[in-house]
Formats: C-alpha cells, sequence, structure tokens
C-alpha cells in the first residue's frame, strides 16, 4: 500500500515537472513572438505585426499575462493608424474646402428661412423663379450634402416616372420612382399641368455622370410613363447639371474626410480611457 502511494506521489511529480517545463517553454516562445511583434511595429510593418498579433492570441489562449501586452501592441498599432489618418485627412481637407468653395461661387443658396431647415445650393442658371415655366432638368445639393436630380415636366398628363438621357449610341436611365411616394408630384395651375419628379443621391443613376462625360453633344432627355415625352437638353442646363454634380462629389468627399478624422479620434478615445481605467 505504501509503494503504491510512493509511487502514484512519484508519477503526479513527474506530470507537474513536465507541465512547468511546458509552460516554461511556451512562456520563453510567447515571449519571442512578443519581440518580434515589437519589432515589426518599430519597423512600421503594422500589418504583419496585426497578423503575428492574432496568430498570438490563438497559439497562446491561456497565457492571459501575455496576451494583455499582445493586446497594448494593438493599442499602439490601432493609434498609430489612426493617427497617421488623422494627418492624410487634415492634409486634404483644406484643398477639398477650397475646391468646393470656388465651386459655389457660381451657385445661390435657395432656403426660405421659415419652411426649411436644410438650405438648396443651385446652379445660377437654374433658380427656381427664372425656370419656372418650363420642361427641364434640374440639379441641386442640399446643406446636408445630398444631391437631387429633378425632372421638370409641364404638359398633358404623362405620370413619367423615371428619365433617359442619350447621347444616341449609349444613353444612362434613372431609376423608377413610384408615383404614389413623396418623390413624385403632380398639380395643376391655371397656367398647366406639372410633374415634378426628384431622384436623391444615387437614384439618379449615374445620369449626371452620363451628362458630363457626353456635354459637347446632342443629348436627347426621354421621360418615360404611362406616355412618354421627349427633348434635346439645352447647353445651359448640361453645365448646370455638370457643375452641380461636380460640387456633390466634392461635398461627399469633405464630409468623409470629416467623417475619417472624428472616427480616428474616437478611437484614440477610446483607447486613452480604457487604458486609464
Amino acid at each position: 500500500m505504501k509503494s503504491i502511494q510512493l509511487s502514484t506521489v512519484f508519477f503526479l511529480s513527474i506530470i507537474f515537472l513536465v507541465a512547468c517545463n511546458s509552460r516554461g517553454k511556451q512562456e520563453k516562445e510567447a515571449d519571442n513572438q512578443l519581440q518580434k511583434i515589437q519589432q515589426l511595429i518599430q519597423q512600421n510593418e503594422l500589418n504583419a505585426a496585426k497578423i503575428a498579433i492574432d496568430s498570438f492570441h490563438t497559439n497562446f489562449p491561456r497565457l492571459v499575462a501575455k496576451r494583455r501586452i499582445a493586446e497594448a501592441f494593438q493599442d499602439t498599432i490601432t493609434r498609430r493608424e489612426c493617427k497617421r489618418t488623422i494627418a492624410y485627412c487634415d492634409s486634404i481637407l483644406p484643398f477639398k474646402q477650397k475646391e468646393a468653395d470656388s465651386l459655389l461661387l457660381n451657385f445661390r443658396l435657395e432656403k426660405n428661412e421659415k419652411y426649411q431647415d436644410i438650405g438648396n445650393y443651385v446652379y445660377k442658371t437654374q433658380s427656381t423663379e427664372a425656370n419656372a415655366a418650363r420642361t427641364y432638368l434640374k440639379a441641386f445639393v442640399d446643406e446636408n450634402a445630398d444631391y437631387y436630380l429633378v425632372s421638370q415636366y409641364m404638359g398633358p398628363k404623362i405620370e413619367h416616372t423615371s428619365v433617359e438621357i442619350s447621347n444616341g449610341e449609349v444613353f444612362a436611365h434613372t431609376d423608377t420612382i413610384d408615383i404614389t411616394s413623396a418623390s413624385y408630384l403632380s398639380f395643376s395651375d391655371e397656367t398647366g399641368r406639372w410633374e415634378i419628379v426628384t431622384f436623391k443621391n444615387e437614384a439618379e443613376n449615374g445620369v449626371s455622370e452620363f451628362i458630363s462625360q457626353y456635354m459637347n453633344e446632342n443629348l436627347k432627355v426621354i421621360l418615360h410613363g404611362k406616355k412618354n415625352f421627349s427633348y434635346f437638353l439645352q447647353n445651359n442646363d448640361k453645365k448646370a447639371i455638370k457643375e452641380t454634380y461636380h460640387l456633390w462629389i466634392v461635398k461627399k468627399d469633405i464630409n468623409r474626410l470629416k467623417k475619417e478624422i472624428e472616427k480616428a479620434k474616437l478611437k484614440i478615445e477610446q483607447i486613452n480611457r480604457r487604458n486609464s481605467v
């Protein structure tokens, strides 16, 4: 009986020593990998360092203290990437803002302070008052940098819900708008019957870019509905749509850069807050 107990103690001791030796080897290997991660960060090889950190967590799931060091390295990488993003966006933003300001010289802000919270930047030749009594395509960008392509039609009822534009060889076509939606408006007054269909942002489906690309050609506008109606786009309207579309792209770039800066600053703030606890 005593012999069995001694054997058991000896066997357990061997297991303990092997386990300790194995853990010691694991910790040594973990230290080596952490050192490599640190070197990668110092060499600014951040993507390789992130891959190495992911592997580290997979390879050493039980070495909690070592994994915390790896997490600290990840925070270092995130901070560095965020600072790089902020520096890059800050360097471009003034040029984009200057470009937008230059474009806006040819626009007027239409805003009824009593009824509108958000005004619209309208190209100088497409002011609402000066174009109230004609069929045409109008574009504008609002103060939130949303883009609108508006098909205004005056004439007999056709209930048009989409717009096609063609140079005779290739064409672009907007999305189709439901006549029950807020984007469709029709009414009659003493001057005639009106249909106003609004395509917001991507709903214009490349029509504005098409006009910009082929503005030196004759462009035919086809209004599709229960009946169709067609006309040729005036040169002033081509230019107005091209400039308005350009303004939208620049405004979107400005918003994107600002959001990237805000997101990067928030990440840094979250890391600092977490590490201060």
